[in-house]
């Protein structure tokens, strides 16, 4: 019973943990891949030849702003026809 009462606290300690942590506001290409649903291999196709989302240019570090992945997935939507 006190071996049940340790690992709750310690799963608490790291939900805690985790909500204390702010949420990513930059995600690398993979993860911006992952995140749009988009391979990593069109999102560098439009890095090189235009319209894709903004992105950040850090050195040789490319990252994505996620309020601008969001933006740009949303520009797609469009409106059922009755």
């Amino acid at each position: 019973m006190e071996d049940l009462v340790k690992e709750t606290l310690t799963r608490l300690d790291r939900i805690e943990a985790g909500i204390r942590m702010p949420p990513k506001e930059y995600l690398d290409t993979d993860a911006a891949a992952e995140f749009t649903s988009i391979s990593a291999v069109q999102l560098a196709e439009w890095r090189s030849r235009g319209g894709g989302p903004r992105y950040i240019k850090m050195g040789r570090k490319v990252l994505y702003r996620v309020s601008d992945l969001r933006a740009f997935v949303d520009s797609f939507a469009r409106e059922a026809l009755s």
